[in-house]
């Protein structure tokens, strides 16, 4: 039997789908659905479904019988919730099986395309590039008014539109079948226990696309008066604000150009001897790098100026019509499969400080639920080391690690002894990413030699940990791959990678991705769980949701949503992960220095309101004057 056979034995059908529909004011989630058509994998018939904008809540199929083959799926989902059809349980999305199999397919320009994944298996697409734009341009052009008028589109102009969603429907499907096999081969299934597992592994993927096709549509609640009025003063306070960040660091001129000079100096400052150089030889500003060192407070500082030069207006926060900011997550777009939002149209991507702009709709409160030290957790339970499982349920990682090597008494705490504790997290940290005693001697200003004693005795701690790591990379490195218990791969072609001369060994880019990528994996089974008991979760962070509850029932549902993404992660590493919870009744309050911004911001907006009503109200008098 092969892997397509036994998909075949498994479902009464087995239907590849394409969608047709008007995006809404945010571009990310369907507004209008025109049409759907299926066709079967294996007969090859072909059932189109017009829609119009009067909802259907009757279901094109038995979701439990069928097997329903998308291409991002979060796309045709949307198109099922816009028509209260509910979400489909038994999905395969070829996007996220592509961007498991092939790095190229992941991320970048046209990955989010069928077309660049039906190029990679040699399958043409029937219609051609000037047909589509004509389809397109009249789904477009005449789409807005069938809501207005339902039958606005001509007959010819329907048989234009569906025989454009079948031609898609008519490459998934042959993506499809060239991607069964191609994974059959390069995971080598062979027996139908092989098959079995395999499949669970996709429809999992495929459901969590399907849950975060949901929150996309929830959206965030935004103050939208708040917003609106920043939105109106923003571009003419920007520039004093980003000065008086600049005083701290002195890296911009008086007319706000960067300074490199000034910057070198700054990191010297810092002792920062390992920033990364262009090939001009100046130092690198590029976002990558400054997230690298967000740690240091001169480099948040900058970050936070680079942010603001770019936000010239943050009409990315303008919420929808029903006062929701909405944004595509991306999932499945890293390496490690966590999420990766849209940064201009997401809070929690911007400097921290837009968050003050969520706000929860009336009569409820907003739950931010996060896993507390998540990654130390998952080391711990994956690897079986009682020390740092220990460690971890000690409720402080790093302060229990500081009192084994007895540099913290009994009594102590993170209050008493932050800087012991700050050294046991860099050096965690450290390890983590395969950092040696250069890096931590750098980061804690102390010698080499005792950066290398440090190491030396803290993996001597969590031998068993440090054992299993080093063999789960010996082991991707003999089959060229690593991967989790949920099935996410990571294919690995060399041992070294050479750029720009240089040959870097990626054992250490590999030491944190099993942490990583079970950490997304624990979130997204968080995330189906939520779903699948009705909460309303509005945004993924990372190792966190955000959560909106209604309040006569808060109390109870937070309860139970922190018990759900409690034992989401024992179902995942095996172990419980303990998670916290920030209540949001007004805005989101952020942490001090961030607050301290956002208040800065805003006091600076009130001045320059004042002075505008101040000269308007003198110029009135002027001109009554003349008058007199």
């Amino acid at each position: 039997m092969t892997f397509l056979n036994y998909i075949r034995s498994r479902f009464k059908k087995v239907l590849s789908v394409d969608t047709e529909f008007l995006m809404d004011s945010t571009g990310t989630t369907p507004k209008k659905v025109i049409c759907f058509v299926y066709t079967d994998i294996f007969t090859g018939e072909i059932t189109p479904k017009w829609e119009n904008d009067t909802r259907h809540s009757d279901r094109h199929f038995n979701y439990d019988e069928v097997l329903l083959v998308c291409y991002n799926a979060v796309a045709e989902v949307g198109c099922y919730l816009k028509q209260l059809h509910g979400k489909p349980n038994n999905i395969w999305d070829c996007y996220v099986e592509n961007s498991r199999l092939y790095k190229s397919m992941r991320s970048g320009k046209g990955a989010l395309k069928l077309l660049k994944t039906a190029e990679h298996y040699g399958i043409e697409d029937r219609m051609d590039e000037a047909d589509k734009e004509d389809c397109l341009d009249t789904i477009l052009r005449r789409g807005k008014y069938e809501s207005l008028v339902p039958g606005s589109y001509t007959d010819v102009e329907r048989k234009k539109i569906l025989d454009y969603c079948t031609a898609d429907t008519e490459v998934t499907r042959q993506v499809f079948i060239k991607q069964v096999e191609d994974i059959e081969k390069k995971n080598n299934l062979k027996t139908e226990k092989d098959f079995e597992r395999e499949l669970w592994q996709i429809q999992n993927r495929g459901y969590a696309m399907a849950c975060v096709s949901q929150v996309e549509r929830n959206g965030i609640p935004i103050d939208n008066k708040l917003v609106n009025e920043f939105n109106k003063y923003w571009p003419r306070v920007k520039d004093n604000l980003i000065r008086e960040v600049n005083k701290e660091i002195g890296v911009f001129t008086d007319d706000l150009k960067f300074n490199n000079v000034k910057f070198e100096a700054m990191i010297k400052k810092n002792r920062l001897f390992n920033w990364p150089r262009l090939k001009s030889g100046t130092l690198s500003t590029a976002k990558s790098v400054l997230k690298k060192y967000l740690k240091v407070p001169d480099i948040a500082k900058l970050d936070e100026i680079r942010t603001l030069q770019n936000m010239t207006k943050l009409s990315a926060y303008s919420p929808s019509e029903d006062g929701r900011v909405r944004t595509s997550l991306f999932m499945f777009g890293t390496v490690t499969g966590r999420a990766s939002p849209s940064t201009a149209k997401y809070p929690f991507n911007a400097s921290k400080w837009a968050r003050n702009f969520i706000k929860p709709s009336i009569g409820n409160i907003l739950y931010y639920i996060d896993y507390k030290s998540q990654e130390p957790a998952i080391g711990g339970y994956l690897s079986g080391d009682k020390n740092k499982i220990e460690a971890y349920q000690s409720g402080d990682v790093y302060v229990h690690t500081a009192k084994m090597f007895g540099m913290i008494p009994p009594n102590g705490t993170d209050k008493t002894h932050p800087n012991e504790r700050k050294m046991f997290k860099v050096v965690d940290l450290a390890t983590g990413y395969g950092q040696g005693p250069m890096a931590v001697a750098e980061k804690l200003n102390i010698s080499i030699a005792k950066a290398k004693i440090l190491l030396m005795k803290y993996k001597d701690y969590y031998k068993t940990y440090f054992r299993w790591i080093e063999g789960v990379i010996e082991e991707g490195l003999h089959s060229k791959r690593l991967h989790t218990r949920r099935g996410w791969q990571r294919w690995i072609k060399d041992l070294f990678i050479v750029r720009e001369g240089k040959s870097k060994n990626i054992r250490n880019s590999l030491m944190n991705w099993p942490i990583q990528s079970h950490g997304a994996e624990v979130l997204r089974e968080a995330l189906m769980d939520l779903t699948d008991n009705h909460f309303e979760v509005v945004a993924l962070v990372h190792d966190a949701v955000l959560i909106q509850i209604p309040i006569p029932e808060a109390k109870a549902r937070l309860k139970e949503a922190k018990k759900i993404m409690v034992d989401a992660s024992i179902k995942i590493v095996g172990g419980p992960i303990t998670v916290e919870h920030d209540e949001i009744k007004e805005n989101f309050v952020q942490e001090e220095e961030d607050q301290k911004r956002f208040a800065q911001i805003m006091e600076e907006i009130e001045k320059y309101k004042l002075t505008t009503e101040m000269n308007f109200n003198n110029y009135q008098n002027d001109s009554t004057a003349l008058y007199d």
